[in-house]
């Protein structure tokens, strides 16, 4: 007769294998190993492939020996591809790599280590015989029995299965009580999904979950896996993540935190919630073929790193939305928190239900985050694009606005071209939609940026928070604006700004010049060198550095980085900045030289005026830098977040006429004390 029991392992775990096979044989389990270790296997023999399509179920030991396993990474690809049930049992932690993550995604694991050997092997033998596993009459008993293993039930069967152990074993009332204490606290629950149960799939639990007896407040979402098949074009599994972000980010009382530095380490959930600081994690990956989709998301304790929600979803891609829409719910539920109607309607009016249109909409996404010139421009192609597929899609709208946003706030294209065009865009999607965070926030910074309209700038980014507390950008962008008035609380928001986003340059760039701002010049080097860690491509990466050595007067070394900054970048602010610190180390043929190169750059490419007035400040030509200053207010080109002269120009700040240009613009000339 075949075993219908196949066990693969690793022949470094061979004794601690065949102690489980010796107990499963004793409860009467038929149980196929390869007693040489397949590690130690001179061929992937025929017996193998042919024990594999004769059992019922497959037993993988997990480990990191195991997982390194060639031979076990084929076994479970075979067993897999022939829909067998699959039982990991972990010996010891291990990483789940990415040769075996498809194959085991959605399916709860037995963890046989840290002295719960028993209950985890009675566990897996009732798990066993769930699957149609054949085990001895009374290999439940007694010993089983009284141990009142952690059982694999359904929903509501608690009450039915506890009575039939009462009946079988006539405890005593008391000891009765105990159990049913005992199962309140270890039972855990093996569900199968309803559309994949006809073929065979493990559903979680067979693994102790605890329910959450109270509403847990801050959540980390792990950047989905795009786990196959791969492709250039394929954005979803980055979309999703995105979107259940901002979903969830929407519920009432909910933190939620960027945990995309963990990606390569979604495993180590008890790790993520102690950096981050948060209660649970959600990790997901998503499979897209042929017009087809598998997503698979956990929602997991991150202190107990036990699964309080699993759920896989075998859909069309035209169903994408929806599944977004119930794992946001789904999980909100999962984290005791109340979802009213309201909260409902606002995620159902965020997408479109076009799937190319919201393709096209991730596409632009990548594009703009890069904060590259050209990826910029391409990105307003990709949401016109989305655009004509669905002309009611708000977040288009917003996605153009954010695009030239950040055109103008770069100093890619003269403000006065730029931001009309944002403007115009935000107009479109407040008549579709004014529900959308990203909306506001794009509102806020045109605001400040273009109108230097700070009470309104202020006010669009606090609506912008009052619709998705956790947003990146209203988050950074509010602690931005309010740095700039000197409200010292920036220093605050901007920390939570990067609590949120740990991994951005962008929001690490900011936290950098708002320390710099308050004259927090230690912390502020701390932060650029991160920056440096965490992206040394992006544009504004050496920036920081550069700007605190120009403050502490250590111009020769400034030099070098803005030499280095200009080969990297060829951008004209470092250009602005080196002609600056050739000013202040009284090199002053060299900047007036590089003036005029500037002037130059100037006919071929915009070039902002305040990286000549600067030069003109630091050669001390002091009545041309003022003229300058007057001429970027009025002209919508002063970008005061960089190279502040408040912050740099010492032989002005008695100046009346200096005063006045931000006087007249309401910003204070510096910290009060």
């Amino acid at each position: 007769m075949d075993a219908e029991v196949f066990i693969s392992y690793a022949a470094r775990d061979r004794a601690r294998v065949m102690g489980i096979v010796e107990k499963l044989r004793k409860a009467g389990v038929s149980v196929w190993i390869d007693q040489a270790g397949i590690d130690v296997s001179s061929m992937w023999s025929q017996e193998i492939v042919s024990a594999i399509k004769s059992c019922k179920v497959m037993l993988l030991a997990i480990s990191p020996q195991s997982t390194g396993s060639e031979n076990v990474v084929k076994e479970l690809s075979l067993g897999s591809e022939r829909k067998k049930p699959i039982i990991p049992v972990h010996l010891e932690p291990a990483e789940i790599p990415e040769t075996m993550e498809y194959q085991l995604a959605g399916i709860q694991r037995v963890e046989y280590y840290d002295n719960l050997e028993d209950d985890a092997f009675y566990a897996t033998l009732r798990a066993l015989s769930k699957r149609g596993v054949q085990v001895a009459e009374g290999a439940f008993d007694n010993e089983v029995s009284s141990k009142l293993e952690i059982s694999i039930r359904q929903e509501g069967n608690d009450a039915e299965r506890a009575q039939k152990i009462r009946r079988k074993n006539k405890l005593v009332p008391i000891l009765l009580l105990v159990i049913v204490a005992l199962v309140c606290a270890l039972l855990f629950r093996s569900s199968f999904d309803d559309e994949s149960s006809s073929k065979n799939k493990i559903q979680p639990s067979l693994k102790v979950t605890p329910q959450a007896k109270k509403a847990k407040s801050r959540l980390a979402i792990i950047p989905f896996k795009n786990i196959g098949p791969a492709s250039p074009n394929s954005f979803l599994a980055e979309g999703m993540h995105e979107e259940i972000n901002a979903m969830l980010s929407m519920a009432p009382n909910l933190t939620v935190k960027d945990g995309s530095r963990f990606k390569s380490q979604f495993n180590n959930v008890k790790n993520i919630g102690e950096s981050l600081g948060v209660e649970s994690v959600l990790t997901g990956s998503v499979i897209q073929s042929k017009g087809k989709l598998r997503v698979i998301v956990k929602l997991i304790d991150a202190d107990t790193e036990a699964n309080l929600w699993a759920k896989t979803f075998d859909k069309n891609e035209g169903d994408f939305f929806a599944i977004q829409r119930e794992i946001a719910e789904k999980v909100a539920q999962g984290l005791s928190l109340t979802l009213n109607s309201e909260y409902k309607t606002l995620i159902n009016k965020r997408q479109t239900e076009n799937f190319d249109a919201y393709n096209l909409y991730l596409e632009g996404r990548v594009l703009w985050n890069s904060r590259k010139k050209s990826a910029m421009y391409q990105a307003i192609e990709k949401y016109e694009l989305a655009l004509a597929k669905d002309p009611e899609f708000a977040l288009g709208q917003v996605g153009i606005a954010e695009c030239y946003n950040m055109i103008a706030g770069y100093g890619f294209s003269p403000p006065a071209i730029a931001y009309p065009k944002a403007k115009s865009a935000l107009d479109k999607a407040l008549l579709m939609n004014s529900n959308i965070s990203e909306l506001h926030s794009s509102l806020g910074w045109y605001y400040w940026n273009y109108k230097n309209d700070f009470e309104n700038a202020e006010k669009s980014l606090l609506k912008a928070l009052s619709i998705n507390p956790s947003s990146p950008e209203a988050n950074r962008w509010f602690a931005q604006v309010r740095a700039i008035r000197f409200k010292p609380q920036s220093i605050s928001e901007i920390e939570l700004a990067v609590k949120l986003e740990p991994t951005s340059a962008i929001t690490k760039f900011v936290q950098v010049r708002i320390l710099t701002s308050f004259g927090k010049l230690s912390d502020a080097m701390t932060a650029a060198k991160k920056v440096v860690e965490i992206d040394n491509d992006y544009l504004m990466a050496p920036y920081g550095k550069i700007e605190i050595l120009c403050l502490q007067k250590k111009y020769d070394e400034a030099l070098i980085f803005v030499e280095e900054a200009i080969a990297a970048t060829d951008d004209a602010l470092y250009y602005g900045i080196k002609g600056y610190i050739l000013g202040r180390l009284n090199r002053k043929n060299e900047a007036i030289s590089l003036l005029k190169d500037l002037q130059e750059m100037a006919s071929k490419r915009n070039v902002r005026p305040q990286y000549l007035f600067m030069i003109h400040y630091s050669v001390g030509d002091h009545e041309k830098a003022l003229e300058g200053l007057r001429e970027s207010v009025n002209s919508k080109t002063l970008n005061i977040f960089l190279f502040d002269p408040r912050t740099h120009w010492e032989d002005l700040k008695n100046s009346e006429s200096f005063q006045e240009v931000f006087l007249d613009i309401g910003l204070p000339l510096g910290p009060s004390i």
